[in-house]
């Protein structure tokens, strides 16, 4: 069973690297940007999140970014109207599989989280070791004289525009947060188009990986360079690759594929790992690396 294979692999290392991408956040509210309906097929990527783009019209990456958190907030039980009126937001919270990879690490694995996403949810969890390769999208940067925000100042910038503003619609947003500093205007802190990885990012996931025995790949395609050339990096140190998808994604360069969805299978696959630590002494691995 793959599961069992699965959960013997993880067990008997003591180095665990996991390299995630939006699949696991959909269910905390998060939509998959590249599935079908999703941002990407009403806002070309190329415009909204190019960094040239941004700088010259800064209100085309922050009018997705509104609808962002708008959906968001609604795909968690709130409203359109409690949000722009009250300033009411839900934000997404981590879901069961960002809690079984924080439970994971407690029950004693070294366990480093590289994650092509940049909603924070694997910190939120409880997640030690994080490698947002792609930024976060929980703080802003004044591109003028470099003071960061956090997300709650953009937010309650936005919600202090008049109604008139607020309520316009989002094809004649034209709101762009700004430093209370020096009125720059304030880019969010995540990887643009155009724009180089946060610096280090793709060297400390090299080398997280390298110094893994077992790398667990949940919620992506492994579409998108140069970060979907990470986890194929463990078989040059003859360790193991399990993928967890919910499509047949990955599937083929798999060492054990776990089909299903994330909230499922890493907490059943850390409950596994549980059963065999109870029962029985992890064996160290007959590669060198763990």
């Amino acid at each position: 069973m793959a599961l069992a294979r699965a959960a013997g692999l993880v067990h008997g290392a003591t180095r665990v690297s996991v390299f995630t991408g939006a699949g696991i956040s959909v269910e905390s509210g998060i939509p998959d940007f590249r599935s079908p309906g999703g941002l990407w097929s009403k806002y070309d990527p190329f415009t909204y999140c190019n960094y040239d783009v941004f700088k010259s019209n800064p209100e085309l990456f922050w009018r997705m970014a509104r609808e962002l958190v708008l959906d968001i907030h609604v795909q968690n039980g709130g409203t359109k109207e409690e949000a722009l009126k009250e300033g009411k937001l839900i934000k997404a919270q981590p879901n069961a599989a960002h809690m079984a990879l924080a439970e994971l690490q407690n029950m004693g694995k070294k366990v480093t989280v590289i994650t092509q996403n940049i909603d924070g949810l694997h910190k939120a969890a409880g997640s030690n070791k994080v490698i947002e390769l792609h930024g976060t999208d929980q703080t802003s940067t004044c591109m003028s004289c470099l003071t960061q925000y956090e997300q709650s100042e953009v937010i309650s910038q936005w919600i202090a525009q008049p109604d008139d503003k607020k309520f316009r619609p989002i094809s004649e947003d034209d709101f762009v947060p700004v430093c209370k500093n020096c009125g720059g205007v304030l880019k969010a802190d995540v990887t643009f188009f155009g724009e180089a990885l946060p610096a280090g990012a793709m060297f400390k996931a090299t080398q997280a990986v390298l110094a893994s025995s077992v790398c667990i790949v949940v919620g992506t395609s492994l579409q998108v360079a140069p970060a979907n050339l990470v986890p194929g990096m463990i078989h040059t140190r003859f360790g193991k690759l399990i993928v967890c998808n919910l499509d047949d994604s990955g599937k083929e360069s798999a060492d054990v594929f776990l089909q299903g969805r994330a909230t499922e299978t890493l907490p059943a696959l850390v409950e596994e790992v549980r059963r065999l630590q109870e029962s029985e002494p992890a064996q160290k691995p007959w590669c060198s690396v763990q």
